[in-house]
């Protein structure tokens, strides 16, 4: 069952409060051996980020650090998912 997330998300010095995203709901048929896969940010606050890298304040590294949260959160729905599925697997 796929749910909507809200993080605070930190890129250097930037700070985006409250960045919306959902985990468990957008499963592309692309990029599926790609970190992330399965979540879904709202496209405001990468829009920040890419803008923030582009004016120097801060690097693509400290973008891509500052998903972590929405990655951990993604990963532990996904291990609550194959617990879900264990229960209900009677083969």
């Amino acid at each position: 069952m796929p749910y909507d997330v809200t993080r605070d998300l930190t890129a250097g010095s930037l700070l985006l409060p409250g960045v919306a995203g959902s985990v468990g709901a957008v499963y592309s048929k692309h990029r599926t051996d790609r970190p992330g896969w399965g979540a879904a940010v709202e496209l405001p606050a990468v829009l920040e980020i890419l803008a923030a890298i582009a004016a120097g304040q801060i690097t693509a590294a400290q973008a891509e650090t500052a998903f972590a949260p929405l990655l951990a959160r993604l990963e532990e729905f996904d291990r609550e998912m194959d617990r879900c599925q264990a229960h209900f697997d009677y083969s």
